[in-house]
C-alpha cells in the first residue's frame, strides 16, 4: 500500500495548536476487509495540541456512510457524527491503550487509519431499521422494500417453534430438582 493520507507528521510542528481535515470515502474502507461500509461521505477534523512532551489530539467527524437496513435490506445513507481523543507520547510502546498512544522515541509520525476506522465503525447503530418509524434514531426517510419483507415474513411463519420433547425432559428435570 502506498503513502497514506491519515498520516501526520509532528516531529516539525511548533507547540500549539493545529488543524487538520481528512476527507473519507468509500476507498478508505477498502483497506479493511471486514468492514460492511458500501459508501461513505465523512470529514474528520483533528484538532491537535502540541505540547513540549505530549500531543494531544481531538478527532471530530460527521457524515454520513452507505448500510443495509436490517429487516428489509433496502440500502441507506445513515448520519454518523462522534468526537474522540487521544493522547500521544514518547516511551514503551506497549504501555498504549485505547486512550494513549505510545511511540518509540524518535518516531515523529503517526498513520491514524486504524483508529478512524475504529472511531466511524463504533459510531454505527446497532440496530439498523431507518423505515421502522417507532425507533428511528435519526431523521431520515427509507422506504422498506415490501418484496424482501413479504418473503422473510412468509418464511418467518414456516419456521414458528414447535414443542421439542427433549426441552420437556429438561424442564421436568430442572423442577424434580426444585
Amino acid at each position: 500500500m502506498g503513502k497514506s493520507q491519515y498520516k501526520l507528521q509532528f516531529g516539525g510542528l511548533a507547540v500549539g495548536e493545529h488543524q487538520f481535515e481528512f476527507e473519507i470515502t468509500e476507498k478508505f474502507f477498502e483497506q479493511f476487509s471486514e468492514s460492511e461500509i458500501t459508501k461513505a461521505n465523512i470529514l474528520v477534523k483533528a484538532k491537535l495540541v502540541k505540547q513540549n512532551t505530549l500531543l494531544h489530539i481531538v478527532f471530530t467527524f460527521e457524515g454520513t456512510v452507505g448500510l443495509s437496513c436490517d429487516r428489509c435490506l433496502v440500502e441507506y445513507d445513515c448520519p454518523i457524527s462522534g468526537q474522540e481523543k487521544l493522547v500521544i507520547k514518547h516511551g514503551n510502546p506497549e504501555e498504549s491503550n485505547d486512550e494513549i498512544l505510545v511511540l518509540k522515541e524518535g518516531v515523529d509520525e503517526v498513520d491514524f487509519s486504524q483508529y478512524l476506522y475504529e472511531y466511524i465503525e463504533l459510531s454505527i447503530p446497532n440496530r439498523r431499521v431507518p423505515c421502522d418509524d417507532e425507533e428511528m434514531e435519526y431523521d431520515i426517510d427509507v422506504a422498506c422494500d415490501e418484496e424482501t419483507l413479504a418473503k422473510y415474513n412468509e418464511l418467518k411463519t414456516d419456521i414458528e417453534p414447535s414443542e421439542n420433547p427433549e426441552w420437556e425432559k429438561l424442564k421436568n428435570i430442572k423442577f424434580n430438582n426444585n
